[in-house]
C-alpha cells in the first residue's frame, strides 16, 4: 500500500469562499501537515469558491491514481453534484487517459469524529471545572431550509447522539443556523447554568466568526477571536442570559486530527479498490 500511496495524488476538496479567507484555511493547514508526512506523491487543495478552483484541480496531475477527499461535514449537494461536475468526474470512480480518480466520503463522516468531539468537550469541561449534570452542549451545523437537502440536519443529529454516547452531559442538542431548531432560540431549550457551543463545521468562515456569536447574544473581543479561531482555545464564559454561562469552541474541522482522518479515508478508499 505504501508504494501505491507514493504514486497517488491526494486532493482535499472544499467549498471555500471568495469573501472569507478563513474558509479554506483549515484545508490548507491539513494539506501541509499531510505533505510533511511524505505519504503521497503530492497533496493539493481545491475549492468551489476560491483558488485553486475545483475545475483546475487536475491540471498537471500525472500520477496514476488520484484520491479526492471532500473537506465537508456531510455528503450532500457539494459532494454529490458540485465536486463531480466541476472536476469532470463520472462519479465515485473515474478512469481516463490511464489515470484512476477516486472520490471519497467527506471527512465529516469519519467514524472517529464523535469520539474526537467528546474528547474535546471533556478537556474543556475539566479545564473549566464544569459538571456534566449542569451542562448543555449544542452541536451546531449550518442546516438547510430545503427539505430535499436534509444531509446537514441528519448528520448533526446523528453526531450529537454519538457524541453523547461517548460523553454524557445533561443534554446534547443539535442546533442550526438556517433551519429549525434554530441556534438563536437556544435559551428556550436550556435548563442548566452552563452551555457549551461546539460548531459541527469543517470551516467556520463567516458563520463561525460572526453568525454564531450573534445568535448567542455574545460579542468576542479581538483577542478572544484570535484565541478561538487561530489558536483553537475555547472562549468564555459569557453571561448571555441571567444564570446562563456560555463557552464557545472552535469549529471541529480546524482540529489538527482531522488531517489524520483525511489520510484514513484516502487509504481506505484505495484499499477498497484493490
Amino acid at each position: 500500500m505504501n508504494d501505491r500511496l507514493k504514486q497517488t495524488t491526494l486532493i482535499i476538496a472544499g467549498h471555500g469562499s471568495s469573501k472569507s479567507p478563513n474558509m479554506g484555511r483549515p484545508a490548507r493547514l491539513h494539506a501541509q501537515w499531510i505533505k510533511d508526512q511524505n505519504i503521497f506523491a503530492d497533496v493539493k487543495t481545491a475549492f468551489w469558491k476560491e483558488e485553486t478552483f475545483l475545475q483546475d484541480a487536475l491540471e498537471d496531475v500525472d500520477t496514476p491514481e488520484v484520491v479526492v477527499v471532500p473537506n465537508l461535514a456531510c455528503s450532500g449537494f457539494i459532494n454529490k453534484v458540485v465536486i463531480p461536475r466541476e472536476m469532470g468526474l463520472d462519479g465515485l470512480l473515474t478512469r481516463r487517459n490511464g489515470q484512476t480518480i477516486h472520490l471519497c466520503q467527506p471527512v465529516g463522516e469519519h467514524p472517529n469524529l464523535a469520539a474526537l468531539m467528546a474528547e474535546r468537550l471533556h478537556q474543556v469541561m475539566d479545564d473549566q471545572q464544569l459538571s456534566p449534570s449542569e451542562t448543555t452542549v449544542f452541536v451546531v451545523a449550518h442546516g438547510n431550509p430545503d427539505p430535499d437537502r436534509p444531509a446537514s440536519h441528519d448528520s448533526a443529529v446523528m453526531l450529537a447522539t454519538r457524541t453523547y454516547s461517548h460523553f454524557p452531559v445533561q443534554a446534547m442538542l443539535p442546533a442550526f443556523l438556517e433551519e429549525k431548531p434554530f441556534l438563536k432560540n437556544w435559551e428556550k431549550r436550556v435548563n442548566t447554568p452552563n452551555v457549551i457551543v461546539l460548531p459541527f463545521m469543517i470551516a467556520a468562515g463567516t458563520h463561525g466568526a460572526r453568525d454564531i456569536p450573534e445568535f448567542l447574544g455574545i460579542e468576542l473581543s479581538p483577542q478572544q477571536e484570535i484565541d478561538l479561531h487561530e489558536n483553537g482555545r475555547p472562549t468564555g464564559p459569557f453571561e448571555a442570559a441571567p444564570g446562563r454561562h456560555i463557552w464557545l469552541m472552535q469549529a471541529i474541522g480546524s482540529h489538527p486530527r482531522m488531517a489524520e482522518f483525511i489520510v484514513d479515508i484516502a487509504r481506505e478508499k484505495l484499499a477498497s479498490q484493490d
